[in-house]
C-alpha cells in the first residue's frame, strides 16, 4: 500500500514526478481513480463537503505537512469534486506549495482552470501545478493511451469521460495531448471562444479567446454531437498562401447553457511540413517533453 515515503525521492517533488511515483506504488490503479482513498493513505486526514462561499475546494495543513484537511463545494458536480480533492492532495504533496498564514490553501473555480503561468506571480504557479497534478492523477496516460486506438471521435470522448468520472474538458485536455492524431478543442459560450486546448504540433487556432467563433456545422442542442464532417481549414486555421491547404475536419457537441465544444481534426500531411511535427519532442514545451517522457514508459 503507498505512502507518503514512497514519494520521498530526488526529483518526485514535481507534479509529474510525484503521479509517477503514485503510479509505480499503486501497479494496479483502477479507472476511475479512488482520490479519495488515495488521499486516506497520503495522510490526508479526512475530505469534507461543506457549503463553501466563493471557493471550490480548501485545503488545511501545517508548514510541516504532517496531515491535513480537505474541504470541498457540497453543491457541485461529482465530477468537479474529484478534480477539486486531487488539486488540493497536489497542494499537500507538493513540497514547494506553501500555506497562507492561516495554514490553508482557498481554491475558487477560477484556480481550478488555470493552465499556464508564465510570469505570474507564485500563488497562481502553485495553482497552475495543482491542476496539472489532479489532471495526471486523475486521467493517468498509461491508463488512457490504450483507449485511444480509434479515430478522434466526441462519442468516445464522453464515454471516456465518464469512465474516468471527470468533466468532459479535463478529458479534452488529456486527449488532445495524447491522442496520436493532431487534435484541438474549442470551447465556446454562446458562440464566444472561452478556452482553447491542443497539442503544441497543432497550428494556432486563428479565433482568439473572447472573439466569435466560426459557425460550427450542424450546431446543436444540449447533449446533441454532430458526425465528424470536413470543414474549411481557414476558419479556424491560418493557411500559408502559395501550400495546398490541410484537410481539416470538426465535430460538435451542444451542453447546457449556451456551452458547446468543437473538436478540430487536422490530417498529418504526408511529407515533411509543418503539420507532420507530432512525434517530435523538441516542439514539446520543458514540462511537456518530461510529462510525456515519464509516462511514456510507466507501468
Amino acid at each position: 500500500m503507498i505512502s507518503r515515503l514512497d514519494l520521498d525521492e530526488k526529483g518526485a517533488g514535481s507534479p509529474e514526478g510525484l503521479v509517477s511515483r503514485i503510479l509505480k506504488a499503486e501497479p494496479s490503479l483502477r479507472v476511475p481513480v479512488p482520490v479519495e482513498e488515495l488521499c486516506g493513505k497520503l495522510d490526508i486526514s479526512s475530505v469534507e463537503y461543506e457549503a463553501l462561499e466563493g471557493l471550490e475546494g480548501a485545503l488545511i495543513t501545517t508548514s510541516e505537512r504532517e496531515s491535513g484537511i480537505i474541504l470541498v463545494k457540497e453543491t457541485s458536480h461529482r465530477f468537479r469534486q474529484r478534480f477539486t480533492i486531487g488539486h488540493e492532495l497536489g497542494h499537500f504533496l507538493i513540497p514547494t506549495h506553501m500555506p497562507n498564514s492561516d495554514g490553508r490553501f482557498l481554491c475558487s473555480r477560477a484556480d481550478m482552470l488555470l493552465q499556464h503561468a508564465e510570469g505570474k506571480d507564485r500563488r497562481t504557479k502553485m495553482e497552475v501545478e495543482a491542476n496539472r497534478f489532479s489532471s495526471l492523477l486523475l486521467i493517468p496516460p498509461p491508463l488512457l493511451r490504450p483507449r485511444l486506438k480509434d479515430d478522434p471521435n466526441l462519442n468516445q470522448l464522453v464515454k471516456l469521460a465518464s469512465e474516468f468520472e471527470v468533466s468532459k474538458e479535463a478529458m479534452a485536455r488529456a486527449y488532445a495531448f495524447y491522442h496520436t492524431e493532431l487534435l484541438a478543442f474549442v470551447l465556446m459560450h454562446s458562440g464566444i471562444v472561452r478556452r482553447i486546448y491542443k497539442h503544441p504540433s497543432f497550428p494556432c487556432v486563428a479565433v482568439d479567446v473572447g472573439r466569435t467563433a466560426p459557425t460550427p456545422s450542424g450546431a446543436t442542442s444540449a447533449g446533441m454531437i454532430t458526425d465528424v464532417k470536413e470543414c474549411l481549414p481557414d476558419h479556424w486555421i491560418r493557411v500559408e498562401r502559395g501550400r495546398p491547404a490541410p484537410k481539416l475536419y470538426e465535430q460538435t457537441i451542444g451542453q447546457q447553457n449556451n456551452y458547446s465544444m468543437v473538436m478540430l481534426w487536422l490530417e498529418k500531411a504526408k511529407d515533411n511540413s509543418d503539420y507532420e511535427n507530432f512525434d517530435r519532442e523538441e516542439n514539446l514545451t520543458a514540462s511537456q517533453r518530461l510529462r510525456d517522457r515519464i509516462y511514456r514508459s510507466s507501468k
